[in-house]
């Protein structure tokens, strides 16, 4: 009963496993499938509150540096006492509770579409608070 194995039978016992094998590997393996979009998220170097007017005791417009952009903004903001817990240390804030980009030009003047998000404007609220605190405009509207 001793059967001798030729070299052809051997080539095609060998290639039928590959092939089993590297098609059970292939079906077990899937990979994640990930996100292919590219959100560009860039900060601005230069983001600074150019002038500032309080047109009323809870409105105002500014001026924002945002890069090469400037943007001329109308806001609506709410002041109040604050303090850090320790008797003398109260000091006026605010609170932006509206922002509104009015209008946007680019370095050269010309006119350009509104293409601020989330962030900017929590940025720029942040900015417009601070810049009122810095220059005490809370105290004296």
């Amino acid at each position: 009963m001793n059967k001798t194995l030729t070299p052809f039978n051997s080539l095609k016992v060998t290639l039928v496993a590959a092939t089993v094998t590297i098609g059970v590997l292939a079906c077990a393996y899937k990979p994640a499938l990930s996100n292919t979009q590219v959100l560009h998220k860039s900060i601005p170097e230069v983001t600074t509150v150019a002038a500032m007017e309080l047109t009323s005791k809870t409105s105002g417009s500014a001026v924002i540096r945002l890069d090469n952009f400037t943007l001329d903004v109308s806001f609506d903001f709410e002041p109040f006492e604050d303090s850090y817990g320790v008797p003398g240390s109260e000091f006026d804030t605010a609170e932006i509770t509206q922002l509104s980009v009015d209008h946007i030009t680019d370095e050269y003047g010309n006119p350009f579409p509104d293409f601020t998000d989330y962030n900017d404007h929590r940025n720029i609220n942040e900015m417009l608070v601070q810049h009122m605190i810095k220059n005490r405009l809370l105290g004296e509207v």
